[in-house]
């Protein structure tokens, strides 16, 4: 019988046959093959009720042989335990990799997304990793992929998404390992055992050896995930650092991009200051440039053309293209033509 587990103690030959796999045919039947009455041959002591036996049904086993199993279930669970961590280090990868919303908003939107692949699997993360983030070397366009932002803006919105390019031969060769990485851990986690006796010595063995294998795959890919986490950190102070600077503070609060490549004219301060002074200054739904001025130089006298990169106030009119304009004549005819404007509808 393939199931039944001998060992020696003693010079005496116990057989350990427990209920779970006693034959169904054989459960409660009055079967004596033996004049001795037993199922066994007489020099067999069967224990079947009185043997302890392990969660697993087996049989206790010599202590060199029980040695063997813990050192098996040491390094399955050596291997075990850096999964998680990889898991872990992948899930808060994948979470913070795009973030897109209301600057208000966007720690309750980050809040959310890492709740909702806190139950996800190793599979559906590594899929989202080789989807949305790793991609091949090539020209990558500052536009981004998916623009959340609303057609009419009425608060800051931020968006922020972060890829790892990898060399053609290198992008191919990784997301095949990542592909192996899941096989290696679905088979550890829910077909140890049906492929790996541990009963015995040399199956033992053979697992301990196949562990180590594997604790070497997965720890190489954690590594490589820990280099690409580190780059995240070291981007993300990056951009903290810029966040801190003038240009930035420019750029989200005035909409005057860095290094004079032009003005977010629709959000741009100078524009939203042009537009409140119509609400005070306007007569007949037209506002004199002159009034406006004067205002928002007593309010406001830091929003100048010149820092939006204008010589004039007109040129904010016409470059802006938010205003109809239109030019009265004085009624002294020495003086300048008096210039108007009133918001577009």
């Amino acid at each position: 019988m393939t199931d039944v587990h001998e060992y020696l103690f003693e010079g005496i030959t116990t057989v350990a046959y427990p209920h779970a796999l006693f034959p169904r045919s054989l459960r409660g039947q009055p079967h004596v093959p033996y004049a001795s009455g037993s199922l066994f041959p007489p020099h067999v002591k069967f224990e079947r009720d009185t043997l302890p036996v392990s969660s697993d049904l087996q049989p206790p086993s010599p202590g060199q042989f029980v040695s063997l199993q813990h050192a098996v279930q040491r390094k399955l669970g050596r291997c075990l335990i850096r999964l998680q961590q990889y898991e872990r280090l992948m899930k808060s990868l994948v979470a913070d990799h795009r973030i897109s919303g209301p600057a208000r908003a966007l720690m309750d939107i980050r809040a959310a997304r890492v709740e909702a692949l806190s139950k996800k699997t190793l599979g559906h993360l590594v899929g989202e990793l080789t989807e949305n983030i790793l991609t091949p070397d090539a020209p990558v366009s500052d536009a981004p992929e998916n623009d959340d932002a609303p057609d009419n803006l009425v608060e800051p919105n931020f968006q922020l998404q972060i890829k790892i390019a990898l060399p053609d031969e290198c992008y191919e060769e990784t997301l095949a390992g990542l592909r192996t990485l899941v096989d290696v851990r679905n088979e550890l986690v829910h077909h140890f055992l049906e492929k790996h006796d541990i009963w015995s010595e040399t199956g033992c063995l053979d697992a301990q050896a196949y562990l180590d294998d594997c604790y070497q795959q997965v720890d190489t890919h954690y590594r490589e995930l820990e280099g690409w986490a580190k780059d995240y950190v070291n981007a993300g102070q990056l951009i903290g650092r810029f966040m801190e600077t003038t240009e930035y503070r420019d750029f989200v609060l005035h909409g005057i991009r860095p290094e004079g490549a032009g003005v977010e004219w629709g959000s741009s301060t100078i524009v939203n200051l042009l537009r409140k002074s119509e609400t005070t200054l306007s007569r007949d739904g037209w506002t004199s440039l002159n009034d406006a001025i004067a205002l928002i130089k007593k309010a406001h006298p830091e929003h100048t053309p010149r820092r939006y990169g204008c010589r004039s106030w007109r040129q904010v009119l016409h470059e802006s293209r938010e205003f109809l304009v239109r030019k009265k004549a004085r009624t002294d005819s020495s003086l300048p033509t008096e210039t108007w404007y009133r918001s577009k509808p």
